[in-house]
């Protein structure tokens, strides 16, 4: 795609610099593209032209420290894959990547183990190119764009050797300039070769040892090298260049090997190579798809495949098989070919990667893992049936459809590729198979959900009497680098993202906004002019929509994220990531809202300098201080994510002194030992006892939170014993420092059925009902906020517990707290209660009561006793917290007295930390906007089971028919059998199930319940 230009020499210097600074000119997403560079020029030319690029680059773009870094983890790379290792026995693999990670990768099994994370910065700082794996696959050489973003002064090819089981830097290799693009370790003679930008080879033996040693440095005479590989038993080194053909040196006396054709391989850039497992042979590949097989002795080709039809960029040998992948102008052959080279024969084809493949690793027993596709993804199968065996990469795709309601309070999303022949193609737009609405001043979030039926606007690409055409500017070596408007253009360039990817005008104003690679994406008047930026991407621009009247822009990108902004400032009001069932929703300043789970997606990469390891913190181990819908919700009602900070928390740099903090850094695992019967030894690693016992830590299994007993061990390897139940038990050991700092760590453990019979332990029940509210004469609506049926609601679902579910536990004790007046109203639940308590014993629900007696009631439980609380009244959204409207409750003129209101934060945090099982029933939302997804994400977090009448958005109905609010009745009825299947009593699925549909069946479809379960068997909560 890109101009072959051999004429211009220092143009040619230039673009090598703009290499330097930004890794590598962005492929575009569905294919890619690359430059290529013509034959080499003098050494004194190269330096005076580079030398000058560095000092134009110096002087345009100050300098800036970024320590702070938002960074997905989906558990596969987000972008480009650009290199693949792996171990002599195929166990490990490593791959590298532009999302500036290294990934390494179970081979047994294709699970990520570990993410080495080394600093990054914008552009290209960070980006990794080149990795070597160690012999015994426990350290990962690494190289790649190791310097500030645009540095006038290098060093940028360091070498990073990291520790594959701890992520930390061992040492780094210093003596590379320029950008490392590729790397080769050979383990018999135990040398390290390095190579890219600038044509030196540099080379250390014994590289992964604690005294590595530089060797002479070998000299190609190019301005790139492509790739490095040793052969004949690391004898002799093959180096590939760019721009200067193909070069051979023999280590061992240091002379250099010319191939018979090696004049003709000046002008052919050289784009892959690969060795033969015995050494004896390499296959070379150029950019116009020629593959040849040559001696390693001699150079000379022995064999040539028929030229392909596209550019082949990694090659490998899988015994007298070659394996080719296809990296650009594949057409509709994305993909794998086998080929038996010596007769020109191919065998296999493997195309399940829909997109270019840039790696590739030859494994034992046939297998080989190739890298690449629209999912970044790494997939090993068999070379000689072509057959899948394994797909390892991330749980999203990329964003290549968005649509924006014309109120911007919907918005939706796809993720299959309108034109997967083409590099890019902005006027067609992609099928959105998802959508969300979103928060107004009326209504809170929704969850996401399959696409329905409402409109949503798409990119607009056309205007009325305006001639628009995409081409490309000459010189530039994109398709699409130019947009035609009228007699103006936009032409993009290196600093404005190469390409028109996406485009849309903006109705009623004259601009258009314009996305293209690296995130970039530009809004420009019809002139031509640019007015702006929305920085925020990192990948490439592949969708968007706008809603003028709304002021807002929605965009998708190959980085998997879509993005709101504020259409007339440029300012980032939200990003949104979707996986499946895991979702979450952040602002710039680190405020999120998120499914139960969704919050381990997300992080930052906290930079420790150039020669150490990054620290990585999740947005889960910030939660206490970060998870904030409503933070989130008025960002996007005000369009300001800035603004909505200040107004809740009074400032907007709080994650910056969040992440100046270390959380609790430990690690678990299951241990063989002499554990009690029913029980497992865990072995808590890399923390003392003091530290361990300061942090509060809490064990969970499953959906039980239970006492460890210390076992052993010293510091740095503690041992406890964990009660277990029958089947998969799931450990999670959570430390929390005085800071609000966690730290999740899990491991499973098998129980078998015991000879002993299993703990059924104790019934403790809570319940909370407030019929009336007599200092809130008109609090509500200019009405009483006095309810009808709560009292009737807890007593009743105390007594069917006592019934259906108490005689399944060794006994029960409760704790009643209802509205006195309408208890004294009400003789024959007087009489029902005087059955198993005392009436002196029923509280009044007041705001001093309520709390007090919950948190000392929850404190009794032990991990075999399982805890129901019940409450039925009025609770309410102020601001960020929930709060229960107790019997004493008051407001002062406009503004409640939060001193008389219950902080369900207090009572949240209790149950959290009760023993045991622990389930929560809310029959509290019977106010518009009542409903509060914190209380129901940091439930989910303390894996707290939990019913509550409404989801987001409708309010809890009550029938005077039922005699109970709508809610409630369903669970009692689902209780006392009618969610029973034959022969065994009700289940907690069951249950579930049959309150949903029934709350939905009596409220006719105007009410709609939630639940959630997570880690939880499906026990007997009824006989």
């Amino acid at each position: 795609m890109a101009r072959h230009d051999r004429d211009m020499p220092c143009r040619i210097a230039q673009r090598v610099g703009i290499l330097r600074q930004g890794g590598m000119p962005p492929r575009p997403h569905r294919g890619g593209a690359w430059t290529a560079f013509g034959k080499s020029i003098s050494g004194k030319m190269k330096a005076g032209c580079v030398a000058g690029l560095l000092g134009l680059a110096a002087g345009a773009v100050q300098a800036q420290t970024v320590e702070f870094h938002l960074d997905l983890d989906t558990g596969g790379h987000r972008a480009v894959i650009r290199d693949v290792v792996a171990s002599a026995d195929g166990a490990v693999v490593v791959s590298a990547s532009d999302d500036k990670t290294v990934r390494i990768w179970n081979g047994g099994t294709g699970e990520s183990t570990a993410v080495l994370r080394g600093q990054m910065g914008p552009g290209g700082e960070g980006v990794v190119n080149a990795v070597a794996l160690s012999a015994d696959a426990g350290a990962v050489a690494v190289g790649g764009y190791f310097a500030g973003h645009q540095a006038a002064q290098g060093p940028f090819g360091d070498v990073r050797i990291f520790d594959v089981q701890s992520g930390a830097i061992r040492s780094v290799l210093r003596g590379h300039e320029l950008v490392v693009e590729t790397l080769a370790y050979d383990a018999g003679r135990d040398e390290l070769a390095v190579s890219g930008q600038g044509g030196q080879v540099h080379r250390w033996a014994a590289p992964f040892s604690d005294a590595p040693q530089a060797l002479p440095v070998l000299d190609t005479q190019s301005w790139r090298v492509s790739r490095v590989d040793y052969a004949l038993n690391g004898q002799q080194l093959i180096v590939a260049t760019y721009d200067y053909g193909l070069r051979i040196w023999d280590l061992d006396n240091g002379t250099e090997i010319a191939a018979p054709d090696a004049e003709a391989l000046w002008d052919t850039p050289l784009v892959a190579l690969a060795v033969s497992a015995d050494g004896a042979l390499f296959a070379l590949a150029d950019d116009q798809g020629r593959v040849t097989v040559r001696e390693a002795a001699t150079g000379a080709v022995i064999a040539a495949l028929p030229q392909r039809p596209f550019r082949v960029d990694a090659l490998g040998f899988s015994g007298d098989r070659l394996v080719l992948s296809c990296g650009y102008r594949c057409g509709d052959s994305y993909g794998s070919e086998t080929w038996d080279w010596a007769t020109g024969t191919m065998l296999t084809e493997y195309r399940a990667q829909d997109g270019g493949v840039h790696a590739l690793a030859i494994l034992p027993e046939g297998r080989v893992v190739t890298a690449g596709g629209r999912l970044n993804r790494l997939d090993m199968w068999d070379v000689s049936t072509g057959q899948a065996m394994r797909q390892m990469g991330g749980i999203s795709a990329p964003v290549a459809a968005v649509g924006l309601s014309a109120m911007a309070d919907r918005i939706g999303w796809g993720a299959d590729d309108p034109c997967p022949t083409q590099a890019i193609c902005p006027t067609r737009m992609g099928e959105l198979t998802q959508e969300m609405e979103l928060p107004t001043a009326e209504r809170a979030f929704e969850k996401p959900g399959p696409r329905g039926a409402a409109r949503l606007g798409r990119a607009v690409t056309a205007l009325p009497g305006l001639e628009v055409k995409l081409d490309s500017e000459p010189g530039t070596g994109f398709d699409g680098s130019r947009l035609r408007i009228g007699d103006a253009a936009v032409i993009k360039g290196g600093d404005s993202g190469y390409y028109h990817s996406a485009y849309s005008f903006v109705p009623g104003l004259d601009r258009v906004i314009s996305g293209g690679g690296n995130g970039i994406l530009l809004d420009y008047g019809l002139d031509g002019s640019i007015a702006g930026e929305f920085v925020g991407h990192t990948g490439e621009i592949l969708a968007l929509a706008v809603a003028p009247r709304a002021e807002r822009l929605l965009s998708g990108a190959a980085d998997q994220t879509v993005k709101l902004w504020n259409l007339k400032t440029h300012e980032l009001l939200a990003t949104l990531f979707f996986a499946g069932d895991d979702w979450i929703i952040w602002t710039p300043q680190g405020y999120f809202y998120s499914s139960p789970n969704g919050d381990r997606l997300v992080g930052w990469r906290i930079n420790q300098g150039q020669d150490q390891a990054a620290r990585y913190v999740t947005a889960r181990q910030l939660r206490q201080h970060l998870h904030s819908p409503e933070i989130v919700r008025r960002a996007i009602i005000g369009g300001s994510a800035r603004a909505a900070a200040q107004e809740l928390r009074g400032r907007d740099n709080e994650l910056e002194e969040l992440l100046t903090r270390k959380p609790p850094a430990f690690e678990i695992r299951m241990i063989d030992g002499d554990a009690p019967e029913g029980q497992a030894l865990i072995e808590v690693t890399g923390a003392s006892l003091e530290e361990v016992e300061s942090w509060g830590y809490s064990v969970l299994v499953n959906d039980r939170r239970v006492r460890p007993a210390r076992m052993g061990g010293v510091d740095g390897r503690l041992v406890y014993a964990v009660p277990l139940e029958v089947g998969e038990n799931r450990i999670t050991v959570a430390g929390r420092d005085d800071f609000g700092y966690v730290t999740e760590r899990s491991a499973v453990a098998l129980s078998k059925k015991r000879d002993t019979p299993e703990k059924r332990g104790k019934l403790y029940v809570a319940v909370v009902g407030v019929n009336t509210y007599p200092n809130l004469p008109e609090a509500c609506g200019g009405k009483a906020c006095d309810l009808a049926y709560p009292v009737a609601d807890a007593l009743e679902f105390l007594n069917v517990v006592k019934q259906r579910s108490a005689p399944l536990y060794t006994g029960m004790e409760t704790l009643v707290m209802v509205s006195g007046d309408a208890l004294a109203a009400d003789a024959p639940r007087q009489q029902a209660l005087s059955l198993f308590m005392e009436p002196g014993a029923v509280l009044e629900p007041d705001a001093r009561t309520v709390s007090g007696e919950l948190v000392d009631f929850l404190a009794r439980p032990g991990p075999e006793d399982t805890t129901v609380i019940f409450v039925a009244g009025h609770g309410m959204n102020l601001e960020e917290q929930y709060y229960l409207l107790p019997s004493d409750a008051q407001k002062r003129g406009d503004r409640w007295r939060t001193s008389s209101l219950v902080d369900w934060s207090v009572i949240q945090e209790e149950i959290s930390f009760a023993q045991g099982r622990r389930i929560l029933v809310l029959d509290t939302c019977h106010a518009a906007n009542a409903f509060n997804a914190k209380l129901e994400k940091e439930a989910a977090d303390a894996r707290v089971i939990v019913f509550s009448a409404t989801a987001a958005n409708n309010t809890a109905g009550e029938r005077p028919d039922l005699g109970h609010g709508i809610f409630t009745y369903a669970m009692l009825e689902g209780l006392r059998g009618a969610a029973a299947r034959a022969g065994e009593g009700v289940r907690l699925l069951g249950l579930a199930d049959y309150v949903y549909h029934e709350v939905v069946r009596l409220s006719r479809n105007k009410q709609e319940p939630f639940y959630h379960i997570s880690q939880s068997a499906n026990f007997l909560v009824a006989q």
